[in-house]
């Protein structure tokens, strides 16, 4: 039984110490505009930020959430130059003459 007990320490240890802030692993300048989205989003809920592969590079995706069919979502490089903005008013899909489909979902960063 002191055995088991043992083994069951360890494996929470072990498994807890595994898990890590995304965010903190993210460059510091993609940091402080997910800092800046959060503490000024415009949806009150349903916001998020995605991490993608997209044209051999992560970007971000800072969604607004569902509370205006008008809201874009803004795209950012690594380095925090906006790339464009999905959907809106005109639904747009394309950033830098590609189409944002062939984009990977890699994780979710964070949402509401």
């Amino acid at each position: 039984m002191k055995n088991l007990i043992i083994l069951a320490t360890l494996f929470l240890t072990v498994s807890s110490s595994c898990k890590k802030d995304p965010i903190k692993s993210l460059p510091g300048c993609v940091q402080d505009e997910i800092s800046d989205f959060k503490s000024n989003k415009l949806c009150p809920s349903d916001s998020k930020i995605l991490e993608y592969s997209f044209q051999n590079q992560k970007v971000y995706v800072f969604e607004e959430g569902s509370c205006g069919a008008d809201l874009s979502s803004t795209i950012i490089d690594e380095d925090c130059n906006i790339l464009g903005y999905l959907g809106g008013f005109p639904g747009n899909n394309v950033i830098n003459g590609e189409s944002f489909d062939s984009a990977k979902l890699e994780q979710t960063i964070w949402k509401d």
